[in-house]
C-alpha cells in the first residue's frame, strides 16, 4: 500500500529539520565561540572627524548649562565632546585641535575612538581659553586654516569646528576673508555654542580668576579694514577687495553689533552663512549624545573593511538553536529548563547517585 501524504511530509520534516541533539551541540559551539569575542571584517561606512574648538575669550561667557548648573561655553564644550566621543561607534576616528587668533592647531591627529578614548578624553579635558595664544578671534580664517590642513593631509576626515561664531575684531560685509581652497573637497560641520541673547564676557587673569567683564572701550567695535588696519597676513585676499556693492542680506547675516561687541552671543546666522558657502552642515550644540548622533547620521568619510565584534550575532544564533531544541522536544518550558539546568550534574554522574541514595532510603 502506498505511503500516505501526511506520512511523507512527516518524514521530509524529520529529514530536513535538525535533531534536538544537533541543535544543542550547535548552540554549545556558538556560545563557546562567542566567549572568545571574535571579530569579522565587514564593509561599513567609516567616519573620521577632526574636532577644532574655539578657545577665544568669548568662550568664557557663562550662558550654557552642565548638570543643571550655569557654566561657561568652554565647560559645556568639554563635557559635550567627552560624551560625544564615548557615544561614537567603534571604528570611528577622531582628532582634537584648538583655534585662536586666525590659526587652528591640531593637538591629536584622528585615531580610533574606542582604543584611544582615554587619551582623547584627557586631551579634551585640558582644552581651555586659558591657553590662548592670540587675543583676536577671526573665525572664518580659522575655519579656512583648518580646511587647508586637511586638504594637504587627509581629505577623508571631516572638520567639526566648534565655536560661538563671534569675530573679534568685527568684519565688514565688503571686506570679508576669502576662501581660496576647493569648496566641497573637505566635508565638515560648524557647531554653534552659546545662547542667542547677549551676555557679558568675563575678564580672566593669568591665574584663571575672573577680575570683571570686558567693557566697550576695551574691545574693538568696528572692523579693522574700514579703520585703516591691514589684514592678518600681507598676502591675504578679501572677498570683495575691489570695494564693490555690499550685499544687504550678507551684511545682516554677519550679525555685527557696533557698540556691543564687548558682549557675546551665538552668531548662528553668520555660522549658517559660512556653512552654506563651504557646503558644510550646521548644528547647534545641545549635548554630546545629540552631537554624536548628528555626526553619525551624516555622510560617511569612507567605506572600509572594518573588524566588527561577532559575539552578539553568535549569541543570537545560539538562542535560536536552543529554541529549536525545545521545539523538537515533548517537554513543557519549565521541564525543559530544569532538564538542561541539571545537565552538568547528569554528566558528572551526580544525579544517578542521588537517585540510588533516595531509593535506598525508601527501601529502609
Amino acid at each position: 500500500m502506498s505511503e500516505s501524504q501526511p506520512s511523507r511530509l512527516r518524514r521530509l520534516r524529520d529529514t530536513l529539520v535538525p535533531t534536538r541533539r544537533a541543535m544543542l551541540n550547535t548552540a554549545a559551539i556558538l556560545l563557546l565561540l562567542a566567549a572568545f569575542r571574535p571579530e569579522v571584517p565587514l564593509l561599513r561606512p567609516v567616519h573620521s572627524f577632526l574636532f577644532v574648538v574655539d578657545i577665544s575669550m568669548s568662550m568664557h561667557t557663562r550662558d550654557m548649562h552642565v548638570d543643571g548648573e550655569l557654566a561657561s561655553r568652554a565647560e559645556a564644550v568639554r563635557r559635550s565632546l567627552t560624551d560625544a566621543l564615548r557615544e561614537m561607534p567603534c571604528g570611528t576616528n577622531a582628532g582634537i585641535g584648538v583655534f585662536a587668533g586666525y590659526q587652528s592647531m591640531v593637538l591629536y591627529k584622528p585615531v580610533e575612538v574606542c582604543s584611544h578614548y582615554n587619551e582623547l578624553a584627557s586631551t579634551v579635558g585640558k582644552i581651555s581659553p586659558a591657553s590662548i595664544w592670540a587675543s583676536d578671534s577671526e573665525i572664518a580664517k580659522g575655519i579656512y586654516n583648518a580646511i587647508a590642513f586637511l586638504e594637504e593631509g587627509d581629505r577623508e576626515t571631516q572638520l567639526v569646528f566648534v565655536t560661538d561664531g563671534q569675530e573679534a575684531p568685527p568684519i565688514s560685509a565688503r571686506y570679508r576673508p576669502q576662501f581660496r581652497g576647493e569648496v566641497g573637497a573637505v566635508k565638515g560641520w560648524l557647531v554653534g555654542v552659546g545662547e542667542l541673547a547677549l551676555s557679558p564676557i568675563p575678564k580672566i587673569d593669568e591665574r584663571g580668576r575672573q577680575i570683571g567683564v570686558w567693557r566697550s572701550q576695551e574691545v574693538a567695535q568696528a572692523d579693522p579694514y574700514t579703520t585703516g588696519r591691514s589684514t592678518s597676513t600681507g598676502s591675504e585676499k578679501m572677498s570683495d577687495a575691489g570695494g564693490g556693492k555690499i550685499n544687504a542680506e550678507v551684511a545682516a547675516r554677519l550679525q555685527s553689533r557696533p557698540g556691543k561687541e564687548h558682549l557675546s552671543e551665538l552668531r548662528e546666522s553668520y555660522l549658517k552663512l559660512l556653512a552654506e558657502e563651504l557646503e558644510f552642515g550646521y548644528v547647534r550644540l545641545r549635548g554630546g549624545e545629540a552631537l554624536a548622533t548628528q555626526l553619525a547620521n551624516g555622510p560617511a568619510s569612507a567605506w572600509r573593511w572594518t573588524p566588527t565584534p561577532a559575539s552578539t550575532g553568535l549569541g543570537v544564533l545560539a538562542l535560536f538553536c536552543l529554541m529549536m531544541a525545545y521545539w523538537r522536544s515533548n517537554l513543557s518550558p519549565l521541564e525543559w529548563t530544569i532538564h538542561w539546568l541539571l545537565w552538568p550534574l547528569r554528566r558528572l554522574g551526580v544525579m544517578p547517585r542521588l537517585r540510588r541514595q533516595k531509593d535506598n532510603a525508601t527501601a529502609v
